[in-house]
């Protein structure tokens, strides 16, 4: 064998050993980084509070990129607030006098605006001016790398982490790149969660079919209105709408109905589906003929020619109106309210309950 061939096959030799000792380090890399997704992604199919998954997140990647530094940002959709999430000795060097995080490299703020690319790495970023803002902390903890990923909450808010690097410790960028896949992947989750609690919270207190509070819910936050006008000395009134048509009920026709409520209210006030064919107000007023104005203009807005193809709203409404603190409980409230709306019979229209009788208007209420 001549030394020509030798020198090629111990060269051939060293380059595969070489390959199969970074493979082994990219297995040995890979089996830390999804070594405990299982427990993560049951604590996110929990609903684990998303501060504490954040928090988890943080100290998986900081244990995983253990020759990086990890610094972690939160800034608002248009790039101009922004704040570290996670301060420490070393990247408090970034703040001012009082604390805050005022100065930001124009390739950060860059990539922070271009949400469709959610990855990056730059390199040599104490040369760069997009990053010389920061130079005197680049320079004294000698960053020269940095990679980058950010995450929006769909709420405003645009989650960044970023990942520097010093030259003599620089980690493949293949393991820097599938580290951050699985950041982005883990962060995404996390609020997606997140909006799922909410919309899950929000589909166990309102009905589907009309957007209204189910009536547990009227119930519980009704009560706090009562409490609160207890201890204030304010007055409060409950309305019971009954619908007259008959037949059965087309979703879509009490949506609208619904909707037309909900403008005839302030944003603070409560409307709920109470039954299948009542559905009730409750609202805070200073006077008695509040809530008579509130009827009115209910009724007013249910003339309307866009509803005259609405079979259900077309066959009118009977609405009873009762006060607080003339009656001091929910359920006499609503006794009340649902015998005055009873006593119109088939007809459209209100009628206020006071003192144990019924009456048309609140003029009338004092005669």
């Amino acid at each position: 064998m001549t030394t020509n061939t030798q020198s090629a096959l111990l060269k051939e030799d060293q380059g595969v050993q070489k390959r199969l000792n970074y493979l082994e380090k990219e297995r040995s890399f890979l089996k830390s980084l999804y070594s405990d997704l299982p427990e993560t992604m049951q604590l996110l199919a929990k609903g684990a509070p998303l501060g504490s998954m954040l928090g988890r997140f943080k100290t998986k990647i900081e244990d995983q990129l253990a020759s990086t530094y990890c610094l972690f940002l939160v800034c608002d959709k248009d790039c101009l607030q922004w704040r570290l999430q996670y301060p420490d000795s070393i990247n408090e060097k970034l703040l001012n006098g009082i604390g805050q995080l005022t100065e930001i490299p124009q390739s950060l703020v860059t990539f922070a605006a271009s949400p469709s690319c959610p990855k990056r790495m730059d390199s040599d970023i104490q040369q760069s001016t997009g990053w010389s803002i920061w130079q005197t902390f680049l320079e004294h903890n000698g960053f020269i790398h940095v990679s980058m990923v950010s995450v929006s909450d769909e709420k405003g808010s645009i989650y960044l982490m970023l990942s520097f690097q010093k030259e003599n410790s620089k980690l493949e960028s293949e393991l820097m790149d599938v580290t951050l896949d699985m950041y982005l992947s883990l962060v995404s989750a996390a609020f997606e969660r997140e909006r799922a609690n909410f919309l899950l919270l929000e589909d166990s207190h309102k009905s589907p079919d009309t957007g209204l509070l189910r009536r547990y819910s009227f119930e519980n936050s009704f009560g706090i209105i009562l409490k609160d006008s207890r201890r204030h000395f304010q007055r409060a009134a409950l309305m019971s709408i009954r619908l007259l048509d008959e037949q059965k009920i087309n979703s879509a026709e009490l949506k609208a109905l619904a909707d037309v409520m909900r403008e005839s209210v302030r944003d603070n006030d409560l409307i709920a589906h109470y039954d299948e064919r009542e559905l009730v107000m409750g609202i805070r007023i200073q006077h008695l003929v509040d809530a008579e104005v509130v009827a009115n203009k209910l009724l007013d807005s249910l003339q309307k020619d866009e509803f005259s193809n609405n079979r259900l709203i077309r066959s009118g409404i009977a609405i009873g109106i009762a006060f607080y603190p003339e009656h001091s409980s929910l359920d006499a409230l609503h006794q009340a309210a649902a015998h005055a709306a009873s006593s119109l019979k088939k007809t459209t229209g209100y009628h206020i309950e006071f003192h144990g009788k019924f009456h048309k208007s609140s003029s009338d209420l004092y005669s």
